[in-house]
């Protein structure tokens, strides 16, 4: 099964520390017809549908992701988040069925700030304590 990742887990030793797999093959990848949000006091996101907002998530697909990797993915995950297909598209390649970690619209204003979400911002601002009470403690 091929995964969409947006967040976190698009750090490489959040990843592979989660899923305990090295050497997926993945690729860039943008999800159309989503956006990306804070989750209310949090330093990660949450994704969610808005086909008509314009806007798009970049992230990476990871391809052929182990039974085992998934359900260490679906165990990291909040109990807010929702496995569901999607269709990233990749350059080149196209659009791909994929699943991926959303919230629905309705849960929205009850979980996430208005404030987005970029990795630059999260690899800056959230990464070194986010890493310490998720995977040290």
């Amino acid at each position: 099964m091929n995964v969409f990742v947006y967040g976190t887990l698009l750090v490489p030793k959040i990843w592979e520390t989660v899923t305990r797999t090295e050497g997926l093959l993945s690729r860039e990848a943008t999800l159309a017809g989503h956006e990306i949000r804070c989750v209310r006091d949090a330093v990660y996101p949450a994704i969610f549908a808005s086909p008509d907002s314009g806007g798009s998530i970049p992230g990476r697909v990871f391809f052929d992701v182990p039974e085992t990797a998934l359900r260490r993915l679906d165990a990291y995950e909040d109990d807010f988040y929702r496995r569901e297909e999607v269709h990233p598209e990749i350059e080149g390649i196209g659009k791909v069925p994929a699943q991926a970690y959303l919230v629905s619209a309705a849960d929205v204003p009850r979980l996430l700030s208005p404030q987005g979400w970029s990795l630059a911002w999260f690899e800056k601002n959230g990464l070194d304590g986010f890493w310490e009470r998720v995977f040290q403690s």
